[in-house]
């Protein structure tokens, strides 16, 4: 807009209503997208002063088929502060019991053709405004084509005039988690580039870590430690799946910067590692898995430390859903959890009215700190953030929220009194723009004081603050999914049985197989199934690489002798298996198994075992190589034995029945003549 419309336009501000109080018509917008908008594109100050100026800006968007004639816009405050959330919901629903109140209009004095725009701007001192006590207000912003509301914004103004922190401001503990799509194999091949691009310049996680350290006393680092371990495999150089084919990496010296970062961000105070791969411990308690929740638990604090240099606390269990049934906690609690981190809708009663964040949740192994996030916080958190107006009502809602609580009566009868912000998603994607915001807010506004999960889950509670749970069911890792995961998981120990070290191998399958089991995969579940079958087809080559490998036909001149058989061992570990021979039909051979055969990486020997063949038949055999305990290993090799005892046998039976049957010709003929001589005499 021209300066010259921009003065005319502050020339035509006229502040109405400043004492009186009257209804601004209001009318049913067209709820099309492509009807008239109003848009903000800036409203400050975030917390205001007494002596402070509201400033707002934005524009009238026309979507509509016809020009907007020389439309106004209009501010309306409600005419007292919302009460608690009740009010925030009934402002939102646009049936403020309250009336408002005209505050200011500006007349644009200008056309907006359709499918164009209009700018208007507002000043108006907070000490015009006579906002009659401290508190939320309703703020409307309309468009108007004569008296009538053609478009409509409606957000928050929070008013606590002085800068000195209420009696009962609250405690705000902010949870910051870092945790991406853990698609890693157990040989370190990323199925796709997500988490790379996470790491790259103005990349999720990078945003997030940028953020993170400039308000880094303000919060709880939560870290994913199967996250940071993928990071310092990105760093070291990395494989990654491109067109279905395996090529080289090419942002390792943004993993080796992003982890750089993060190590200077964070200290033992303030940070906390969740359950490795962020699992999904009900689906897995459910599935006979729960020893896998236990090493979740219990790898996760040991992983952190290692990667990040710095003591990194454990016994965290973050519930995907913020749900926790009360088995599942029981596992948790034997795995060593202290903490698990709740949505506050889980508990019963009244959800719109706030409540302590910490409560104990009883297990047969002791209390759990159950973290409530509050849910409508969470919900604030994941609103829309695509365009400045988007931030900016995300941002005031955040600040209404907050505000409501801090004049609710549990935190003034109860006070200090703490909640907790959280995502309800671990892998969220939040605008810099507006966590820079809230974070300010948080640090700076009257009625809020950061503080961390460690104070929260140190502070005294009343012995009768127990968890009040209601119970659902929630989104899970399917049981089809996870039948096929221990599946694999039973291969794996075929793997390990037969190694002398099976330490690292196990170690890399183990941890690959708990990414297989995140509860990401709930959202990606194509991603997941994929990542399973990269394991399993990385597991077949590497059982395959200790086989048997001969083949053909065995023949024995007897019914018994001995069969060669080659093992070989292509794997970089030393091995100990055993073989056995199995007929088809198991029948028809006699063989004693051999175990306790060693074979040095990269080599072959060769084993004979001591067989009897029944029947003359060709006999197809299975050469198996088998575990130390006698369980199969790997798939087996065919071979045919064959035996020429029988057919020798079968030889000597036919000669000594031809015999037998000479003389008898030759018996019954002599009789005959014998027989024709004493007749002629």
């Amino acid at each position: 807009m021209r300066p010259a419309i921009i003065f005319r336009a502050l020339l035509g501000l006229t502040v109405v209503g400043m004492t009186g109080i009257f209804t601004v018509p209001v009318h049913a917008v067209d709820a099309n997208p492509a009807s008239v908008q109003v848009v903000l594109d800036s409203l400050l100050p975030i917390v205001a002063t007494s002596d402070a100026t509201l400033r707002l800006s934005g524009r009238i968007v026309n979507g509509s088929p016809s020009a907007l004639i020389k439309p106004r816009v209009n501010i309306r405050l409600s005419t007292s502060a919302l009460s608690g959330r009740t009010g925030i919901d009934s402002a939102i629903s646009g049936s403020v019991t309250s009336s408002t109140r005209s505050v200011a209009t500006i007349n644009l004095n200008t056309d907006i053709a359709a499918g164009s725009q209009g700018t208007f701007t507002f000043a108006l001192p907070f000490t015009q405004l006579s906002l009659p006590t401290q508190g939320t207000y309703s703020l409307v912003i309309d468009a108007l084509q004569g008296t009538t509301s053609v478009g409509r914004i409606q957000t928050f103004l929070p008013w606590f005039p002085s800068s000195e922190k209420l009696p009962h401001a609250i405690g705000v503990v902010w949870l910051w988690p870092l945790a991406d799509y853990p698609a890693r194999t157990a040989t370190n091949v990323l199925l796709n580039n997500q988490t790379p691009i996470a790491l790259s310049p103005d990349g999720r996680l990078t945003n997030l870590l940028a953020v993170g350290r400039e308000f880094s006393s303000t919060l709880s680092w939560m870290i994913d430690p199967a996250l940071a371990q993928s990071v310092d495999h990105i760093a070291r150089g990395y494989q990654v799946v491109q067109d279905r084919e395996i090529v080289v990496g090419g942002n390792s010296s943004d993993a080796s910067q992003w982890l750089d970062v993060l190590r200077t961000a964070i200290t033992p105070s303030n940070s906390h590692a969740f359950a490795y791969a962020d699992v999904d411990a009900v689906a897995d308690r459910r599935n006979g898995l729960s020893p896998d929740v236990v090493r979740a638990m219990t790898l996760a604090p040991t992983v952190a430390t290692t990667i990040l240099k710095s003591a990194v606390s454990g016994g965290v269990y973050w519930s995907p859903s913020g749900w926790l049934d009360q088995r599942t906690a029981n596992v948790l609690a034997s795995a060593g959890a202290t903490t698990v981190v709740l949505s506050s809708s889980t508990m019963a009663g009244d959800t719109s009215q706030p409540r302590q964040a910490i409560a104990d949740y009883p297990t047969s192994f002791g209390n759990l700190n159950a973290v409530l996030a509050d849910q409508r916080l969470s919900t604030t958190l994941a609103m829309p953030q695509r365009t400045a107006s988007e931030i900016i009502l995300a941002r005031q809602r955040f600040l209404a929220e907050t505000a409501a609580i801090a004049q609710s009566p549990a935190a003034i009868t109860n006070a200090p009194l703490t909640v907790v912000a959280a995502p309800s998603d671990v892998r969220w994607s939040p605008v810099p723009s507006f966590l820079r915001s809230v974070l300010r807010a948080t640090q700076t506004a009257p009625w809020m004081i950061p503080t961390t999960l460690t104070a929260l889950t140190n502070s005294p509670r009343a012995a009768s603050n127990r968890l009040a749970y209601v119970f659902e069911d929630h989104p899970a890792l399917p049981t089809a999914y996870l039948t096929r995961l221990k599946a694999v998981q039973s291969r794996v120990a075929q793997l390990t049985a037969v190694q002398q070290s099976p330490g690292p191998v196990n170690a890399a399958y183990s941890e690959a197989l708990l990414r297989a089991q995140s509860s990401a995969w709930q959202d990606e579940p194509a991603l997941g199934a994929a990542l399973l079958g990269a394991i399993s087809r990385e597991l077949n080559t590497q059982i395959n690489q200790v086989r048997p490998i001969s083949s053909g036909t065995i023949t024995f001149s007897g019914d018994a002798g001995n069969v060669p058989v080659t093992l070989a061992n292509d794997s970089d570990s030393i091995v100990n298996v055993g073989l056995t021979l199995i007929g088809e039909p198991s029948s028809r051979l006699e063989s004693a198994s051999k175990t306790g055969i060693v074979i040095e990486p990269g080599q072959k020997i060769s084993v004979e075992l001591p067989v009897r063949i029944v029947g003359g038949d060709p006999l197809p055999t299975k050469v198996q190589m088998l575990t130390p305990k006698g369980a199969a290993y790997g798939p087996p090799a065919s071979i045919i034995l064959v035996s020429t005892a029988y057919a020798r046998a079968a030889g000597w039976v036919v000669l000594v029945a031809f015999a037998a049957i000479a003389i008898f010709v030759v018996v019954g003929i002599t009789r005959r003549i014998v027989q024709a001589r004493a007749s002629d005499e």
